[in-house]
């Protein structure tokens, strides 16, 4: 009985032992698994930043390409081209403006050296097409002389004058409300009305042409200048001109050996009309005049030589 009493009390031990150890090892897990799963909680967060950091630097990237599309730029450029036909060549660079949403500013097709033309045309596209068109003028040549390229930034002066607009239309809003004072004034003198509207007036002028200048600028930014000079090439100019004509030149010859004997002819009438009659009428009184005297100096030779002297005549 005591060794069945004892068994059944290491039996009791045992299993309550056991209980005890099931007890504990989920506690042991746990306390295991947990700095396992700490990091795996913690990676959102480091993605969450990293994710963040790289937005900042996308933020950055994109501050600094809003910055230089900010930027107030004016392009001009300066190009000369040989080409075959400058007429021709010149229509293909007023296509080229107006294919890129530009215009032609200007345009001149003159004689160069005897028969060969050379042009110059000035056209204007928007800033994006600057570089594309610049491309294509140069390969309608057969090759370019002479380019230059100018980039101005106007960005400061833009800003300023933005500036400026904004403080002269603050003093405008002011001077009106001043002037509206003014005129409700009871006792309101005309001076003063007249002083305030004065000054009005100086700032709505001083607002007109910063206005005017800022139109000015944009209109550059947005397109951009481009002048082409387009010079014949000698090797491809006809030895003969195609439009020789012999005949008309023997013909245009007759014609000024005709023109020439009318012109002697004419001279000759003026001359027997106009220029005889003139001479006769100047020329008869000195004549006239010449012979009375001659006659007059006769007659007193002859009446000289019919007297006798008077010492003769005493003796």
């Amino acid at each position: 009985m005591r060794r069945a009493a004892i068994l059944a009390l290491l039996v009791v031990a045992l299993a309550v032992m056991a209980g005890c150890g099931n007890q504990a090892a989920p506690q042991y897990d746990a306390g295991v698994a947990m700095p396992q799963e700490a990091p795996v909680a913690a990676m959102p967060e480091m993605e969450r930043d990293v994710t963040g950091a790289g937005g900042a630097q996308q933020g950055g990237a994109g501050a600094q390409s809003a910055a230089v599309d900010a930027r107030k730029m004016i392009y001009t450029a300066d190009i000369g081209i040989q080409v075959k036909d400058p007429a021709t060549a010149m229509q293909q660079v007023e296509d080229l403006a107006v294919g890129a949403g530009g215009y032609t500013s200007q345009s001149q097709l003159y004689q160069y050296s005897g028969d060969l033309m050379r042009g110059m045309v000035v056209i204007r596209v928007p800033a994006e097409s600057y570089g594309d068109t610049l491309a294509r003028i140069r390969a309608l040549g057969s090759r370019v002389l002479n380019e230059s390229s100018n980039a101005s930034d106007v960005t400061a002066e833009y800003t300023d004058l933005e500036a400026q607009l904004r403080n002269l239309e603050a003093a405008e809003r002011e001077l009106q409300v001043m002037l509206t004072e003014v005129r409700e004034k009871p006792n309101a003198k005309p001076g003063d009305i007249l002083e305030v509207y004065n000054a009005l007036t100086q700032k709505r002028g001083e607002i007109e042409q910063v206005k005017g200048r800022l139109n000015y600028l944009a209109n550059q930014v947005g397109f951009s200048t481009i002048s082409v000079d387009l010079v014949p090439d000698r090797v491809t100019a006809p030895v003969v001109d195609e439009g020789w004509q012999p005949l008309v030149t023997i013909k245009n010859a007759f014609r000024a050996l005709i023109n020439i004997a009318q012109g002697l002819i004419d001279l000759l009438i003026n001359l027997v009309i106009v220029v005889l009659p003139v001479l006769l009428l100047v020329i008869l009184p000195i004549v006239l005049v010449i012979w009375l005297i001659r006659r007059w100096r006769r007659g007193r030779r002859s009446q000289a030589q019919a007297t006798p002297p008077a010492a003769e005549s005493d003796s």
